[in-house]
């Protein structure tokens, strides 16, 4: 790996970014374990398991889009204080809830689903920051270690998650994710980066007004509604696996926590194998490849997953859907970027990416979890895995 990827560390702001993002990604990973192990405590339908994904995905789907262009118009660095200190309360008390015995399904659907609703409100602003804390011949490294970073807590903190699960309890697992957003909270507090404010309808107006006919035409463009008919395409897929693991891992295979915790380690570490090889694995000069090969892989994960009757399978499943999972989700990230950088409403494209994807995400993991509940697991991860199969041929052939 050249230097150069490395030296985005030299600015002092995107350093503690990159830090405290780090610490609040290990969080999440750790809460993600707690919620799905004790959700399938609680109840041992697929249906009902398949929800936790559902009522975290929905609240992107449906703020995504006025929470960009909230954030093209608006002081981002109040969005963010917000979003963040909603994200940290909601799992404060969940992990308060447990703590006391009262935690029910009801009441993790909903604490997750307002977490959702902090995760939406944070997506597009939190996109654009991340690129403008460098300098612009920096910002593809920039996003390249952000990526790196977040990589590495996917696979430490399954396993930690796993590590408290097993000897504090779920509510530890909640208190420790709630406690890992301060450390942006308190970033965001002293933010060093310039910000839109919006205490005057006049500055709102203005804003609205150096918006051109360019901007909507980029933003509604026949290259862009494709794409994201493909993401939606793809995100609805690859959900099956999202939903599905905890019924697979949990319930069929029986694993103990620290097992169940390292199946998510494993797609953590798949991730962290494409981000070392992203160099052959990402070729932007033939995208279309890169991507039909990341949906081929990820298809075969889900077909090992549905396939896997011993554990050491199952690890396999899902190291390989690890490894298309972050191809297919950064380039088309990467592609929604390239696409905005000439358009006012940056974050609003980011947005509608975030709210298409988690759209597919939502949909899907209600559809395989009701396809789950009336047949099996693994009968619905292999039809996921034929469709996504489909697309990665499609992809393929089109060459676009």
């Amino acid at each position: 790996m050249q230097a150069s990827v490395w030296s985005p560390f030299r600015y002092p702001a995107y350093r503690v970014f990159w830090c405290c993002a780090f610490l609040s990604n290990l969080g999440t990973w750790v809460q993600d374990v707690a919620a799905s192990w004790l959700m399938t405590h609680l109840s041992t339908s697929p249906l009902v398991i398949s929800l936790l994904s559902f009522s975290s995905s929905l609240p992107v789907v449906l703020l995504s889009i006025p929470a960009g262009f909230w954030a093209d118009s608006g002081d981002r660095r109040k969005i963010l204080l917000f979003a963040q200190a909603l994200m940290a309360s909601s799992a404060f008390f969940l992990g308060l809830q447990a703590a006391q015995g009262t935690l029910s399904e009801i009441m993790i659907l909903l604490l997750c689903f307002s977490m959702g609703i902090g995760v939406a409100l944070n997506g597009p602003a939190y996109q654009t920051v991340l690129s403008e804390l460098v300098p612009q011949h920096e910002q593809q490294s920039a996003v390249m270690l952000y990526y790196m970073g977040l990589n590495i807590t996917r696979v430490v903190g399954p396993a930690v998650g796993g590590l408290i699960l097993g000897f504090a309890g779920a509510s530890s697992a909640f208190f420790v994710n709630a406690f890992s957003f301060l450390g942006l909270i308190f970033y965001y507090w002293i933010w060093p980066i310039g910000s839109k404010t919006t205490h005057a309808p006049e500055k709102f107006t203005a804003y609205y007004q150096k918006i051109n006919s360019q901007d909507w035409k980029i933003l509604f463009s026949i290259h862009n509604l494709k794409l994201w008919v493909e993401i939606l395409a793809v995100s609805f897929s690859a959900s099956a696996l999202w939903a599905l693991y905890p019924v697979r891992g949990r319930l069929e295979l029986h694993l103990e926590s620290l097992q169940y915790g390292s199946l998510l380690g494993c797609l953590g570490f798949g991730a962290f194998l494409s981000a070392i090889f992203s160099r052959h694995l990402m070729n932007p000069q033939r995208t279309w490849q890169s991507l039909s090969f990341a949906y081929l892989v990820f298809a075969a994960g889900e077909t090992l997953l549905a396939l896997a009757d011993v554990y050491v399978m199952a690890c396999l499943a899902m190291v390989l859907g690890g490894i298309g999972w972050i191809i297919l989700a950064t380039l088309m990230n990467m592609s929604t970027r390239q696409l905005s950088t000439a358009s006012h409403l940056k974050a609003t494209m980011l947005g509608v990416f975030l709210s298409v994807f988690y759209l597919g995400m939502s949909l899907g993991s209600v559809t395989w979890g009701a396809l789950a509940r009336f047949s099996t697991s693994s009968k619905a991860l292999l039809v996921s895995a034929v469709f996504l199969s489909l697309c990665s041929v499609y992809k393929y052939v089109r060459k676009s």
